[in-house]
């Protein structure tokens, strides 16, 4: 039959809250309960009894509380098909009651993990006896249900007030693939802790996952999904959003790199502690980036960077929002601003635009450790984080390069590594300091296009800037002169680059030529 009596049921849960309501209910309906440990302990206080397990198993819980429901008249009661004569022959023989419902809520081995503690308390935080009753409840959906996070507890008693004790195959089903869903997850997080990257294996869990406006383009669907690879616990994926409109899966991509290419200018320059950063980004692209001393200049200069791709961006800072700043965005349209915080009167002059999305996250570590994943047809791709500024700067011209404008060189370098490839960009540096994102070009197939068509027209629309004290900063090498070639008739005086072509020493020659003073980094920047 479809639909089954709950008669019995199994509770042994870590966390206790919101079970009351649950167990009072069951007692009401006259189920039987049998439960274990500080569970038991916990359902007795509420005045309702309890069948200890180990009157049912005659073993009580052994090896430090390791080995307490691991027995057959346990898992008999659970995996024993009530439509299976020789199951319930086999029942009958050994004295194994039929259990239809388990509630098992496991140890909570990520916080643990989370929380620094040692090996030791991190290892028996593995769940055995739980993630075993859970697999053999949802295996024997069609007579057991199995509840299996504390999540379920309000839907389950809604379930319970419903229908009295009654469910369905649907219902069973449902409850079943909730749970390989949080047993599948427990191994992932379980093997990840175990694998130090030498591994050729990989488990990546996904859940939660929310639906979005839509995908790259309105006729794709999307969803996002979290997961917690980051140890320092800091990710936009954590963002708190504020207001405005449903997210697209465009906007999480622009947010993203609106995040990341703000905390890493933010981390590259000296006396960070003393200095804002401000991204304006564009289909994944930096269009405007800034770090000076003052909110307001480095909104400014950001937004300068070029301020007809702003149209429609993202723009992240690494200060609070206030209200001079909220009212500067007036006459303007951006989709999203991200923020440490907003004061209460920023967000009063913001909510005036309702679809703007706001999202409050802290700065972007400066080493995350995150992996990249990225699908292609059949399969993945993984890498680690293109982070930190842990390269070498070697002047390889007769010329030197300014020692001076090495913070600069630094904070070009990561506006660059922002860019699609073949990227180049010009940084500048104020009279007061501030650093910006002067020329930008990218996404060309060739390096001379993005420097000829998209850096040096979008740098010489700027007022008050010489191309003499900018900084040049390429994410490859140059494969041959004509790039130097193309710089030297703007004026270019310093370029940044990797270095590693075999035509090495004809670029270093293009530049001793020209008495353009070139550093080599030895660390590529490719961005796909």
């Amino acid at each position: 039959m479809d639909e089954k009596k709950i008669k019995s049921a199994l509770i042994s849960v870590y966390h206790k809250d919101n079970l009351e309501p649950i167990v009072k209910k069951l007692n009401d309906l006259e189920i039987k309960i049998y439960s274990t440990g500080g569970t038991q302990t916990f359902i007795e206080k509420s005045g309702i009894k309890v069948t200890p397990v180990e009157n049912l198993t005659s073993y009580p819980s052994i090896l430090g509380g390791r080995v307490k429901t691991l027995h057959p008249k346990v898992f008999g009661g659970i995996l024993g098909r009530r439509d299976n004569e020789g199951d319930r022959k086999q029942m009958a023989q050994y004295g194994i009651p039929e259990i239809d419902l388990i509630i098992v809520d496991l140890y909570p081995f990520e916080a643990t993990v989370a929380a620094g503690a040692s090996e030791q308390e991190i290892i028996e935080k593995i769940d055995i006896g739980g993630i075993a009753l859970i697999r053999a409840a949802a295996k024997n959906f069609k007579d057991v249900l199995i509840l299996s996070s504390r999540n379920q507890y309000e839907p389950f008693l809604s379930l319970l007030n419903k229908k009295d004790g009654l469910t369905s195959i649907e219902d069973r089903k449902s409850y079943a693939l909730e749970a390989f869903g949080v047993s599948s997850h427990y191994d992932s997080a379980i093997f990840n802790y175990f694998d130090d990257g030498s591994s050729n294996k990989n488990r990546i869990s996904l859940n939660d996952g929310k639906i979005l406006r839509y995908g790259e383009n309105p006729h794709q669907s999307a969803k996002f999904y979290r997961f917690n690879n980051n140890p320092s616990g800091i990710t936009l994926a954590g963002a708190q959003v504020l207001q405005g409109k449903q997210l697209s899966y465009n906007n999480l991509l622009d947010a993203d790199a609106a995040w990341k290419v703000c905390g890493d200018a933010y981390h590259s320059t000296a006396n960070k502690g003393d200095r804002v950063a401000v991204s304006v980004v564009k289909h994944l692209n930096p269009c405007g980036l800034a770090v000076s001393d003052n909110i307001l200049k480095s909104l400014e200069l950001a937004w300068a960077g070029d301020p007809v791709s702003a149209f429609g961006s993202i723009v992240c800072f690494t200060e609070t929002v206030t209200e001079d700043i909220a009212n500067w965005f007036h006459k303007k349209f951006v989709e999203i601003i991200i923020a440490p915080s907003f004061t209460p009167e920023a967000l009063t002059v913001l909510s005036k635009k309702k679809n703007l999305r706001l999202l409050v996250v802290p700065v972007k570590p400066e080493i995350t450790k995150e992996k990249l994943y990225r699908s292609i047809s059949g399969g993945m791709l993984v890498q680690d984080e293109d982070e930190g500024m842990d390269q070498e700067f070697k002047t390889v011209s007769k010329v030197q390069f300014d020692k001076n404008k090495s913070d600069l060189a630094k904070f070009g370098i990561v506006a660059c590594k922002f860019l699609k490839s073949n990227a180049i960009a010009l940084v500048s540096e104020e009279k007061d300091g501030s650093f910006w994102l002067t020329g930008a070009g990218m996404g060309q197939p060739n390096r001379v296009d993005s420097l000829k068509n998209l850096t040096i027209p979008r740098f010489n629309l700027k007022e008050g800037v010489e191309m003499k004290d900018a900084v040049l900063i390429s994410d490859a090498f140059f494969p041959f002169r004509d790039n130097i070639d193309a710089a030297n008739e703007y004026g270019v005086k310093y370029i940044i680059e990797p270095g590693g072509s075999i035509r090495d020493n004809e670029v270093i020659e293009a530049c001793d030529d020209f008495g353009i003073a070139l550093v080599f980094t030895g660390r590529r920047h490719f961005k796909h």
